[in-house]
């Protein structure tokens, strides 16, 4: 996720330094064959123009629905952060027992390993999105991208049998909730949790289970092909012809203003790609890239929380953003 204020200079530009290239090349030969042969290569800007609206309202549909998806994906983990403070709080007050600190220890400590299970199991690559996108190399170039694995961070919080389990599943976060519904369960047929908290804390553990179902709808339902594809056709189609009315118009100015065709060009060309590649960046949250939800953040922050509430000594900082780039 980037954080600041305002995007810098250089972050725009890595964006759109290829396609400003393509826009002056491309419009410099069609406006020099248009000056030194005398022949304008124009046409009317009319229906040009209306291309262009109908491929704006088009772009806008696709920006509005890639910012939904984003939005719910933050809301997602909102509820995930809740939800796990809620449960810190439960598991740390009502479970009484002779060794209710080990009890509490483990019901948190397996909490820290899910949420961050989900995190690294959104972050795997989708088979639709490419990691070598101007969106992913801006992370890599300006931070570290989040490459953690399950191998290396759930033997911090799970037991060395336990992490063998989980790590044997297909969905391992999954399982580890299961792991926190079976302790649970176990404390409860001892008497060392009141039936009200047993049920509200089983409650907490379905809403972890409907925010997980919600974040993997997102990951494995790709925005879809027809909008996604279609919107970069519409606005490519409509940057290639949109200097032959450009030209017709400077043309009726006078032969020697046809060359303010080149700047007009870039800079509505630069307009119409950028609108696409911001709804083109915000499609996938969960995929390392520069828009994305910065989960390892989110993680640390629910990892903090509930350490604090067990009074540990040894709480790790927050995650802060690296060059405005919050992962």
């Amino acid at each position: 996720m980037y954080t600041a204020r305002e995007i810098k200079p250089g972050i725009i530009l890595s964006f759109a330094w290829q396609t400003l290239l393509f826009f002056f090349f491309y419009s410099a030969v069609l406006c020099g064959l248009s000056y030194y042969s005398g022949i304008t290569l124009g046409i009317s800007f009319v229906p040009i123009g209306l291309i262009g609206t109908a491929v704006a309202f088009y772009v806008g549909f696709k920006n509005n629905s890639s910012y939904e998806r984003l939005w719910e994906a933050r809301r997602i983990w909102g509820s995930i952060v809740n939800a796990s403070r809620t449960w810190g709080t439960l598991a740390s007050t009502y479970v009484q027992s002779q060794d209710a600190g080990a009890a509490k220890t483990a019901l948190i400590h397996r909490q820290i390993a899910y949420v961050n299970a989900v995190r690294i199991q959104l972050r795997s690559r989708s088979v639709w999105n490419s990691t070598s996108s101007i969106a992913h190399t801006v992370v890599k170039d300006h931070h570290t991208s989040d490459e953690s694995s399950l191998q290396d961070v759930l033997p911090q919080f799970l037991s060395e049998s336990e992490t063998k389990y989980v790590l044997s599943k297909k969905n391992p976060a999954t399982h580890i909730m299961k792991a926190q519904a079976t302790q649970l369960e176990e404390v409860f047929k001892k008497g060392e949790i009141n039936e009200l908290f047993y049920f509200h804390m089983m409650n907490v553990v379905q809403e972890f289970y409907n925010q997980q179902g919600a974040a993997e709808r997102i990951k494995n339902f790709p925005f879809p092909r027809q909008y996604a594809y279609f919107s970069k056709v519409f606005v490519w189609l409509f940057v290639l012809v949109l200097p032959f009315g450009l030209i017709n118009e400077f043309a009726k100015l006078g032969p020697n203003l046809i060359w303010l065709a080149i700047p007009s060009y870039m800079i509505i060309g630069w307009v119409f790609n950028t609108m696409e590649v911001v709804g083109d960046t915000s499609e996938n949250p969960f995929e390392n890239a520069i828009n994305d939800i910065p989960m390892t953040a989110i993680c640390r922050t629910i990892e903090i929380d509930l350490r604090e509430m067990l009074d540990e000594d040894s709480v790790p900082a927050a995650i802060t953003p690296v060059h405005n780039i919050l992962m």
